[in-house]
Parts: structure tokens; C-alpha cells; sequence
């Protein structure tokens, strides 16, 4: 594995890793990690994916990681932050496809990363050759627009980078109320105990985030879930939807279901749709993560 960075656009620095397989590489992948976690949380996946033959990168995105510069935990920018962390994510793409010119290129992300992926694809549609959806959710509508109003008014009122543990009851609160005798609040996560704890023990994961990520993340869910913005993917795309029917994120697989479905209207023939039994929101290090594992590398 190497650790690297790239200038950006506006002079931030990203942080990546890079992991490069023993044998002849057949494609490269580019892993989006989720809220409040970073790259590294992926490196078993990623040797993975060496042994098929696959050069893996991931970001820290900006706010995680260590992407994030001095009072940043937790936030993206003042104005169009999940634009901007997208247009972050394709700088990275452009080193990917100079590095790798003559491989096939896929777009992977979890959880919020999958709604980063979602919207990447619908800003780059031609310049990928397949596109995997994992931990992913559907649009929250009129609850939505009211989450994101209430936190463009705590912003204000407390400022924009303040860590905002009101909305992250309001956004997590209910997540285990669908586990018997929950043992952490992170339950959620994985059956896996230890997982959990490496979870919790990690002092890069877990932090609470500020009203103004919470105002940019809503804004990523609607544009990932916009109907229109995905009648601009090529119909030829594969795309591979895979959550745990256990996941709240994904409604219990209700919402994933859901925008499957709107992927198909949309006019996209290829795709694939796994609910993982049982499985909870990280479906990689779930207690039967080497099923799932395998799964995505046979597709």
C-alpha cells in the first residue's frame, strides 16, 4: 500500500492510498468511503481485489481523514460542499486514468460514498466501465428539505464548521431500534463485536459532524436519487446495487429496492440488485463479509 497526496483545484491537499496487485493489473477501482470513516478502513477489501488483479485507490475525503486541515473535522466548505468534494473525487479520477490509460475504470462507494458515486457518474457518465452502489438509500423527500432547512439554520446561528450533535441524534438516533439489546450505539454497523469496537477504538471514525455536512449530505441524497440526472448514464453501464436487508440506511432494503428501480426507469439495462441476509450497514465487515467479498468480485 502507498500513501499519497494530490494538490487540488483550490490548494487543499487530498490524501490517498494506493494498493497495486503482484500480477498484471486487469482494472482499477476507485473506493469512496462513508461518513465520519477513512481509506484505510479498506484495505482488506482492497487486497482483495489485488488478488483478482485490481489497482485500488481511495480517498480521504475532505473533513476526514487526513484530508482534513485545521478546524475541518467534520465539514466541506462553506458554499456547494458536495460539489465540491465530487469535483475533488474526479481530480483524483483524471491521476487514476493518466496512471492506468488502458484499463477499465470502476467507481465503488459506500454509504455516503455511494451517494458521491452516484452523483460522480451522473457528472463523468461516459468515463467509467462500471459502477458499484453499496450501503446506499433512497430520497427523503419532504423530510429531506426540512433536515436540510434546520441545518442551514443551525450553521448560521452556531456557525458552519461547529460539530452538531442535535442533528446527529436526529440523523442516527433510531438506527438500532431494530436490535435486540444493543451492546453499543454502533450496533448498527456490523454483527461482527469486534468490528464494532475497531470502530469505535478508531480515532478517525465516529465524530460527530457539523450542520453545514449535514446541509451538504442531504443535498448529495436528492442529487444521487434525481430521476433525471440518471437518464444521463449509458444505458450500457453495469451497475451493482449491494446492501444488507438489515441496513436502516437503505430502509431494510425498502430503499434500495426503491432506487434500483428508478435506475431501471431510467433507462440503464444492466442492473444487478444483492440484498445481503441479515446484513447490517457494512456489509465488508459484516461476520460473513468474505461471501460478500466474493460476490462483487465474480461481478
Amino acid at each position: 500500500m502507498e500513501e499519497r497526496f494530490i494538490t487540488l483545484r483550490d490548494g487543499h491537499r487530498l490524501f490517498f492510498r494506493l494498493w497495486c496487485p503482484e500480477t498484471e493489473p486487469i482494472a482499477t477501482i476507485h473506493i469512496l468511503h462513508g461518513m465520519a470513516e477513512h481509506s484505510l478502513r479498506y484495505n482488506d477489501f482492497a487486497l482483495y481485489l489485488n488478488s483478482l488483479g485490481f489497482v485500488v485507490y481511495a480517498q480521504d475525503h475532505r473533513g476526514h481523514g487526513f484530508t482534513k486541515e485545521e478546524n475541518e473535522k467534520g465539514w466541506f466548505a462553506d458554499r456547494e460542499g458536495w460539489l465540491t468534494v465530487a469535483k475533488d473525487s474526479f481530480e483524483l479520477d483524471r491521476v487514476i486514468f493518466n496512471e492506468f490509460e488502458d484499463l477499465p475504470h470502476y467507481l465503488m462507494g459506500h454509504s455516503m460514498g455511494s451517494f458521491m458515486a452516484r452523483s460522480v457518474i451522473t457528472m463523468h457518465p461516459s468515463e467509467f466501465d462500471g459502477l458499484i452502489i453499496m450501503g446506499s438509500g433512497a430520497s427523503k423527500g419532504i423530510v429531506g428539505k426540512i433536515g436540510k432547512s434546520l441545518a442551514l439554520s443551525m450553521a448560521k446561528k452556531y456557525g458552519s464548521r461547529l460539530p452538531n450533535s442535535k442533528l446527529d441524534k436526529l440523523s442516527f438516533g433510531s438506527f438500532n431500534s431494530k436490535i435486540k439489546n444493543p451492546r453499543t450505539p454502533f450496533d448498527w454497523l456490523s454483527r461482527d463485536e469486534k468490528e464494532v469496537d475497531k470502530y469505535i477504538n478508531d480515532p478517525l471514525c465516529g465524530f460527530i459532524c457539523s450542520s453545514m455536512f449535514y446541509s451538504d449530505l442531504i443535498d448529495g441524497i436528492e442529487m444521487a436519487n434525481d430521476v433525471n440526472l440518471m437518464k444521463k448514464i449509458p444505458s450500457s453501464l453495469p451497475i451493482l446495487i449491494i446492501s444488507g436487508d438489515a441496513d436502516p440506511v437503505g430502509g431494510y432494503g425498502n430503499g434500495v429496492k426503491k432506487f434500483a428501480q428508478n435506475y431501471k426507469k431510467a433507462g440503464i439495462k444492466d442492473v444487478t440488485l444483492k440484498l445481503v441476509e441479515g446484513g447490517r450497514h457494512e456489509i465488508l465487515n459484516e461476520t460473513d463479509k468474505q461471501d460478500t467479498y466474493n460476490f462483487i468480485g465474480s461481478w
